[in-house]
């Protein structure tokens, strides 16, 4: 082993030990910050969401304006998450059991407007049993502000809502208009009416409201930080690239022949260094954010185990999002697709439509890098919304077995030749018309011929390809550079 060999391993090794000494540091500081019930105070969440010992307070000898020797019901500052500056706001039940008034407002509008000046994720925690009511008029201004600040940062930094407890009416509209709302199962009450008034209590995850829930606060602050590493701190910076990534991770082929959804991304990840959201909402189709050959991309693919992979309703709006947040921030996208097109067993029609017209728009008004790869079928819409480089699509791919077509083989047979089918006639079997279809009118070889598939690709070149591909479209300008005057 040479000596830059032998330097590389004791700083990973220095790298390794700090990290966990961090982390136990943190789990000191929790504990020492959890209240005797059990229960995280304010304190506490901060704590658990920054690297030790970073987390600087602004603000912190504000004082309610109801009551001056009362303390303000939000906790305010900045620190590092993994190392890169975050701000943060932590409302604290202790504290009038975190009513919102005037003073809180102010300062969470003014941690936005540093957020915003430094270019960095904002991350909110929301717990609180509504509004100070005593302050009438000026509370509901106070919130109105709160509200525009956020609705200001929308496309220039992150912004990440952490919902361990109650987040009711107003507060609940704020955290649903984050980029992306995580939540605790079983403890996070997320509502618009309260359930003491209509009698029912949403399921957040299930509801499409929350992208992420948690087990418990711990796997809250473990997502949280999992997630921000994902993510460049502002729309000026692009996609996180990582320049030491091995040679080996980078030529890495894995055969991905019969893997679709979330065991594929496992396997075309980085160390499966990936992230999965809206998996309850929507389990038909895997999206989140993955590590590959050392780019950092959000993704879709499709998952045959959940409603034959269909395009559904919630899938449209959990890819929505992500391609929404991918465009604004200069992340590549990747799409896996094994699809049979809408799912015939939704009725609700204008909820379907406006939702895939959604998803449509999202495609087809981005200049993020997009990369795209047919892996098993891509029956109409399954094909145009998610693999077709008529909406966007820098790069398409198709593996050697996958079907492109208008609709499925069968479906194809049942309606153009059904007067064919004799029976009796061996010729002319559906099964014999099917794979001529297939073979036909259905294989990657037209896409390819048209220039709707750039390559036809066996399953173990799958993953270079994509590497190839990222790294040549990191350049990609979301305008043409000026032309030079002659």
């Amino acid at each position: 082993m040479d000596n830059n060999s032998k330097e590389k391993n004791k700083s990973l090794r220095r790298a390794m030990t700090a990290e966990k000494l961090t982390e136990m540091l943190r789990e000191i500081d929790i504990s020492a910050a959890v209240e005797n019930s059990g229960e995280y105070s304010a304190q506490a969440r901060i704590t658990a969401l920054f690297d030790h010992g970073t987390f600087s307070r602004v603000g912190a000898y504000m004082t309610r304006s109801s009551d001056p020797d009362e303390p303000a019901g939000v906790i305010c500052g900045y620190g590092a998450v993994g190392g890169r500056l975050v701000y943060a706001f932590a409302q604290d039940k202790n504290r009038m059991n975190g009513a919102f008034d005037s003073v809180s407002g102010k300062l969470i509008c003014d941690l936005y407007a540093m957020a915003l000046r430094n270019g960095a994720p904002i991350v909110g925690i929301f717990d609180s049993d509504g509004a100070c009511v005593y302050e009438g008029a000026k509370m509901l201004s106070a919130i109105g502000r709160a509200l525009t600040a956020n609705s200001s940062a929308v496309g220039s930094i992150p912004r990440i809502a952490l919902v361990p407890g109650v987040c009711g009416g107003t507060h609940a509209v704020l955290a649903s208009s984050f980029d992306f709302l995580i939540s605790v199962k079983d403890s996070a009450e997320i509502y618009a009416v309260s359930p003491f008034v209509n009698g029912t209590r949403s399921a957040p995850a299930f509801d499409g409201i929350s992208a992420y829930e948690a087990e418990d606060e711990a796997d809250l602050y473990r997502f949280a930080r999992s997630l921000i590493g994902f993510l460049p701190s502002n729309n000026n910076e692009g996609t996180a690239v990582d320049a030491e990534i091995p040679d080996f991770e980078l030529q890495r082929a894995p055969n991905l022949s019969s893997l679709c959804g979330e065991a594929l991304i496992a396997e075309i990840a980085d160390k499966k260094n990936y992230i999965r959201l809206f998996a309850e909402y929507a389990p038909e189709i895997a999206v989140g954010f993955a590590s590959v050959g050392g780019v950092g991309c959000a993704y879709m693919a499709s998952e045959r185990s959940h409603k034959d992979g269909a395009l559904t309703p919630a899938a449209c709006r959990a890819v929505t999002k992500i391609q929404k947040f991918a465009d604004a921030f200069g992340i590549p996208m990747l799409s896996f697709v094994d699809c049979p097109g809408f799912d015939n067993s939704v009725t609700e029609n204008a909820f379907y439509l406006d939702s895939a017209s959604a998803m449509c728009d999202a495609f087809a008004f981005s200049s993020n890098p997009k990369i795209t790869s047919v892996i098993g079928r891509a029956y109409g819409v399954g094909f145009i919304y998610m693999a077709s480089k008529s909406i966007g699509a820098d790069i398409c791919f198709a593996l050697t077995d996958s079907v492109i077509s208008a609709l499925s083989p069968e479906a194809s047979v049942a309606f153009l030749w059904n007067d064919k089918i004799r029976e009796g006639d061996l010729t002319a079997s559906r099964e014999m018309l099917e794979l001529d279809w297939r073979e036909k009118y259905a294989s990657p070889n037209d896409a390819a011929l048209c220039g709707e598939v750039d390559d036809i690709l066996t399953p173990s070149e799958l993953r270079p390809r994509i590497v190839s591909a990222l790294h040549m479209l990191l350049g990609k300008q979301r305008t043409q550079p000026a032309r030079r005057k002659r």
